[in-house]
């Protein structure tokens, strides 16, 4: 992996799939910034929400979408890292997705979030963020 390399939470990853109000603008960001990174736990949340929205014919689409990230293992180490996370509110799957995208270190371009929670998180431990839309 290469520096550049954009973050996503699954709120980025569904506006991808679903076409939502920021999906143009995210796609546009996303272009200058090929290089794509998840904690494997998207593999779950992503099929997950477009089962719960009622779109089970996006599932392939999902799958596809997930085959051009770079799943991040959620190892003992992540994992104990993402429990120590501060703040001490912030939601366990919130805690694995900012843990993840700290690991990627100075190849982070940004942690790509909707969830105003996460990209406060992201921003007080000093990840870089975005919110394009």
């Amino acid at each position: 992996m290469s520096a550049e390399v954009a973050y996503l939470d699954t709120s980025a990853a569904v506006k991808l799939l679903m076409n939502e109000r920021e999906s143009r603008a995210l796609r546009r960001w996303l272009r200058r910034r090929p290089e794509r990174a998840s904690a494997a736990l998207l593999r779950v949340e992503l099929v997950r929400v477009v089962r719960r929205a009622g779109f089970p014919r996006l599932i392939p689409e999902a799958r596809k979408l997930l085959a051009g990230v770079h799943l991040i293992r959620l190892d003992d180490a992540l994992l104990d890292r993402a429990a120590d996370l501060d703040p001490t509110d912030l939601r366990s799957l919130d805690s694995i997705h900012l843990a993840a995208a700290a690991s990627l270190g100075d190849d982070l371009a940004a942690v790509v979030s909707y969830d105003d929670r996460l990209l406060a998180a992201a921003a007080s431990v000093g990840l870089p963020i975005a919110t394009p839309s």
